[in-house]
C-alpha cells in the first residue's frame, strides 16, 4: 500500500481532538474552500479544519493520497514521501520531508496511518506521529508530536466531501508569520491543488478493493 501522509500541507481530517477550546474561526473562505482554526486545551498549537466539494468520485481523492510519489505536486511544502513500512493493505508507516521557506529548517515527518471506511461509504485516512521509525538526521527537526486526517465523503450528485484536520506541534522555534502560513495558507493551497489533481481524471480508476477486502 501507497499512502501519502500529509502534515504541513494539512496543518494539514474525521478526527476532532479531546478537550477542543473553542468554536471554530472561519480564517479563510475563497474558491468554495473554507479554512478555520480553534484553540485546544492545554496546547499552543490550534486545531485547523479544511473543508471543500469535489467534482470527481471518491476513489479519485483516495487514489491521489495513496500515490506518495504526487506529494510534491498537491501538498503544500511536501518535498518527497515514501511508505517505510507496510503493515497491512490498510495500515502504513509513512514518511514525509517538508520543505520550508528558509531561514526555518526543514521538518520531517512518520505518520501511522490507519484507512477506514464507513457505513455510509465515507472513507478516512488517519496519521499519527511516531517520531522514531526512522532514524534522525541533523538537517531536519522531526515532528514528535501531533495527528491528521483526511475524509472523503460521497455525494448523491457524483462530487466528493473532502474534510480535513490537523493538531500538529511543529517543533522548535517558529516565526509568527510562518505559524499564520500553515495554519491558513498551506491548507488552502493543498485543497485547491487536490482538487485541479482529483477532477483532471488521472485518478479516476483507482480501485477501492484494499478497503472493502479488509472488513
Amino acid at each position: 500500500m501507497r499512502a501519502s501522509f500529509v502534515v504541513f500541507a494539512a496543518f494539514v481530517l474525521g478526527f476532532s481532538p479531546a478537550h477542543a477550546e473553542d468554536t471554530w474561526e472561519l480564517r479563510r473562505d475563497r474558491d468554495d474552500i473554507q479554512v478555520y482554526t480553534r484553540a485546544v486545551e492545554g496546547s499552543k498549537h490550534k486545531e485547523v479544519k479544511t473543508r471543500m466539494t469535489v467534482a470527481a468520485p471518491l476513489n479519485a481523492l483516495v487514489g491521489l493520497v495513496l500515490d506518495t510519489d504526487a506529494c510534491p505536486r498537491w501538498a503544500a511544502l511536501c518535498k518527497s514521501s515514501y511508505v517505510a513500512e507496510s503493515v497491512s493493505p490498510t495500515e502504513a508507516f509513512v514518511y514525509t520531508y517538508n520543505d520550508l521557506p528558509w531561514p526555518v529548517t526543514d521538518r520531517d515527518a512518520i505518520g501511522h496511518v490507519h484507512w477506514s471506511m464507513a457505513e455510509d461509504g465515507s472513507v478516512t485516512m488517519r496519521a499519527d506521529i511516531v517520531a522514531d521509525k526512522l532514524p534522525r538526521t541533523k538537517k531536519v527537526i522531526r515532528l514528535t508530536t501531533g495527528v491528521t486526517s483526511w475524509t472523503f465523503k460521497p455525494n448523491a450528485d457524483g462530487t466528493t466531501e473532502v474534510i480535513s484536520h490537523a493538531h500538529l506541534d511543529p517543533g522548535g522555534a517558529v516565526p509568527s508569520w510562518i505559524t499564520n502560513m500553515l495554519l491558513v495558507d498551506s491548507p488552502f493551497d493543498t485543497m485547491k491543488n487536490m482538487r485541479e489533481l482529483a477532477e483532471s481524471g488521472e485518478y479516476q480508476d483507482t480501485s477501492l478493493d484494499f478497503l472493502t477486502a479488509s472488513e
